[in-house]
């Protein structure tokens, strides 16, 4: 990192924090021992009222009585950065020169190189392997920008990504997500020439699912567009793909029970439509990543009893620990040090809902027996639940049920109604 020649030695400047008050006690009790930390700057009359630093030795003034000249301002506001930004630079200071992020102060103190990780889930999972079981954070000071975040913050989020990417050393995002935020990035040129450019194949997998379509459902659609309304004691899914098989009988107007039976029945699919379709998925996701530096078609084939999917877009341990071990090689560090139980407890608390896979394609794909006993994780909009597979299909199947009644009480509109009558798909 050369940022150093831009802001000069941070360990010998005098420097001011600006932005959330959290964030900032968060960086004092961070830093303080190790930076000249003079003052916290404030738009708010009654934060200089009450002085709430005081206690570290820090005061705490009004913006527009400031009057450093010589000092750094660091900006510890991760959901106003962008809003900051623009009033700094309409007070005259210089970004870099006169403000940075707190994201770039850990390198720049600690003199680590800057490695910045964009993109999906699997990514996050990584740099929550690199952080607690490598030594990756003895050489780097680690980032990690998930793409839903930015768009959620949109201006502010993104300015600091970008503030801070002008100087990573090494920056890593995952393929699919290239057209977007990263293209940003790479498009406009806003890496340093020195920067070292990784991809990690992401384009998700639902090989061990055939029972899911990529399409939302009708019933779920409705249900998300009328989650305003619906009675509060319903525990909707949080995610947007729907079993089609548990669709269709419910649509059947089958039983619960009978549903259940259906399902968890071990020839449901044979072993030839379950094959044909990983291949299927194998081959796409080989197409997609085909330009990518870490690929993951070639270990899905090699490992696909193990159960490597928890859903369409998010993996079980195994390929989050080969992506990490491939990345920290490409870097020229040991692999990770965890055991395979850390591991797999790191990625739980990192992930969301799990896809059931039906007993057929276990029996097909001969995939590992504790999946028989295994009970999947279930993220609803009130609870994070763990349930048997029969308790999942009974769940599923009642919650569609649920949204087949909510359609006939408040009416579909003539289009959804279309679609229901068709027995179609909502793209």
């Amino acid at each position: 990192m050369k940022l150093n020649t831009v802001c000069g030695n941070i360990i010998e400047r005098e420097i001011v924090l600006y932005g959330d008050s959290e964030e900032i006690g968060n960086f004092l009790e961070r830093y303080q021992s190790v930076l000249k930390i003079k003052a916290v700057i404030t738009d708010h009359k009654k934060e200089v009222k009450l002085q709430s630093y005081m206690v570290a030795g820090v005061k705490t003034i009004l913006v527009e009585d400031m009057v450093f000249e010589e000092e750094l301002i660091i900006v510890c506001d991760r959901t106003r950065f962008g809003t900051l930004l623009r009033r700094l630079k309409h007070l005259g200071k210089v970004e870099y020169r006169d403000f940075i992020s707190q994201e770039l102060v850990e390198a720049l103190v600690y003199q680590k190189d800057l490695l910045v990780c964009m993109g999906t889930q699997l990514l996050g999972q990584v740099c929550a392997l690199l952080e607690q079981g490598s030594q990756a954070p003895d050489k780097y000071s680690i980032l990690y920008y998930i793409e839903s975040d930015i768009w959620e913050q949109y201006m502010n989020r993104l300015q600091e990504y970008m503030h801070v990417c002008r100087w990573c050393d090494v920056y890593v995002y995952s393929s699919c997500e290239k057209e977007r935020f990263p293209f940003k990035i790479l498009g406009k040129n806003a890496l340093s020439p020195q920067c070292r450019v990784i991809t990690v194949s992401d384009h998700g997998f639902g090989g061990y699912f055939p029972q899911i379509i990529r399409n939302r459902d009708i019933f779920s659609d409705f249900m998300l567009r009328e989650r305003e309304r619906l009675d509060l004691n319903y525990e909707t899914f949080a995610f947007s793909r729907v079993d089609k098989e548990i669709e269709r009988f419910c649509k059947e107007k089958r039983s619960v029970e009978d549903i259940v039976a259906q399902v968890l029945d071990t020839d449901f699919y044979s072993r030839e439509e379950v094959k044909k379709y990983f291949d299927l998925e194998v081959k796409r996701l080989k197409t997609m990543e085909a330009s990518d530096d870490i690929r993951l078609g070639d270990f899905i084939q090699a490992h696909q009893k193990e159960c490597l999917c928890r859903n369409l877009n998010e993996w079980n341990e195994p390929v989050v620990s080969y992506v990490t071990d491939e990345l920290l090689e490409r870097l020229g560090l040991p692999g990770v040090s965890l055991n395979k139980v850390e591991r797999q407890n790191l990625i739980e608390q990192n992930s969301g809902s799990e896809i059931l896979i039906y007993p057929s394609v276990q029996k097909a794909l001969g995939l590992e027996e504790e999946l028989t006993n295994k009970k999947y994780r279930v993220t609803t909009y009130y609870h994070v639940r763990y349930m048997l597979k029969e308790e999942y299909v009974r769940f599923l199947a009642e919650y569609l049920y649920r949204a087949m009644d909510l359609m006939q009480l408040m009416g579909a509109d003539e289009e959804l109604q279309k679609r229901i009558n068709s027995d179609k798909t909502i793209a």
